[in-house]
């Protein structure tokens, strides 16, 4: 059991398990634990109820002869990207998406055997965006189509800090719940549709959260870091070649839609 790897597959999977998305009903423990930097078999059980990540990451490990599926590089290859993708068989993936995922039943026999078609016949990179922009439905708790807006904020952004501070809340109705969170802003692209393309837009200024209802596990963040984001929330702060590796195999996958 690989501790970092671990805490860092909940740096990534505790946005979408705070809305609802996927994974079980454990969001609080899972910051707790990030919090207090302690990866145990609870946290390693947690994870392994989220059913389209646990998936992948058991591909990526097993065509790289890694025994464990939480392996530091093995999630990093997942989430953000990294050599590891290239040794993954185009068969496998497809077996993948068909008999663990049983993505022909949610997506529909003909739409799926597209798919399938364009994977055994094409390079591509199991990474986390190629699996939200191409296999077009959200395979957590809801099963329905993405949208572009949902596609960009399942994506994992990335971005440079501009500004830390303190922002009012202002579409609070009550107005005793109104209170003040540390949010940060970041100049970063996003996902946007040209011609019927998918591209990234220019950068722009975009407001991101960096608390879970009063509880963070970022450390000291200061402006000019570079950090990653899902569904608005930053998930950790990133090396320049992290960020290299995220904006190319975001590039990939959005290459494999448009082709």
């Amino acid at each position: 059991m690989d501790p970092k790897g671990l805490l860092l597959c909940v740096k990534y999977s505790s946005a979408p398990n705070f809305f609802g998305y996927c994974g079980p009903e454990e969001n609080a423990s899972l910051i707790d634990h990030l919090k207090e930097k302690v990866a145990d078999k609870e946290v390693k059980i947690i994870l392994s109820q989220f059913e389209t990540l646990y998936s992948y990451l058991k591909l990526i490990s097993t065509e790289n002869k890694i025994p464990d599926p939480f392996n530091e590089k093995v999630v990093e290859a997942y989430w953000i990207g990294n050599s590891l993708l290239d040794n993954i068989s185009n068969k496998n993936y497809s077996y993948l998406l068909q008999e663990e995922l049983n993505l022909e039943k949610k997506m529909g026999d003909i739409k799926f055997q597209k798919v399938k078609s364009k994977i055994l016949s094409s390079k591509f990179y199991p990474h986390h965006a190629f699996h939200v922009f191409n296999i077009f439905k959200r395979t957590g708790i809801m099963v329905v189509n993405h949208t572009l807006e949902t596609m960009d904020s399942c994506r994992i952004g990335f971005g440079q800090i501009i500004n830390l501070g303190e922002y009012q809340i202002s579409n609070i109705k009550n107005q005793k719940n109104r209170s003040k969170i540390k949010n940060i802003l970041v100049k970063a692209k996003q996902l946007t549709i040209n011609n019927y393309q998918l591209i990234m837009s220019r950068p722009d200024i975009k407001e991101l959260k960096i608390d879970y209802k009063g509880k963070s596990f970022l450390p000291v963040l200061k402006v000019g870091d570079w950090v990653s984001f899902h569904w608005g929330f930053v998930c950790d702060v990133l090396t320049l070649i992290q960020v290299k590796n995220l904006d190319f195999y975001t590039k990939k996958a959005i290459e494999f839609f448009n082709s």
